[in-house]
């Protein structure tokens, strides 16, 4: 991935910081309350849409 690949990525996915952020707080806050799979789900639904992002960018591995 070059740097102008690297630079559209980040442009198509700035959306989804601030839902990344909050995963990552929910996450980390509901430690010892929720069961990790209920606890992890937002970040692995981001992991799912930033996969999806970069191979439809056409930079998967090979």
């Amino acid at each position: 991935m070059n740097s102008t690949e690297q630079k559209e990525f980040l442009q198509a996915t700035a959306w989804l910081r601030p839902f990344t952020r909050w995963a990552a707080g929910f996450s980390y806050k509901t430690d010892g309350v929720l069961p990790a799979s209920m606890r992890n789900l937002p970040l692995k639904l981001v992991k799912l849409i930033l996969a999806s992002y970069h191979k439809s960018s056409g930079s998967g591995c090979k």
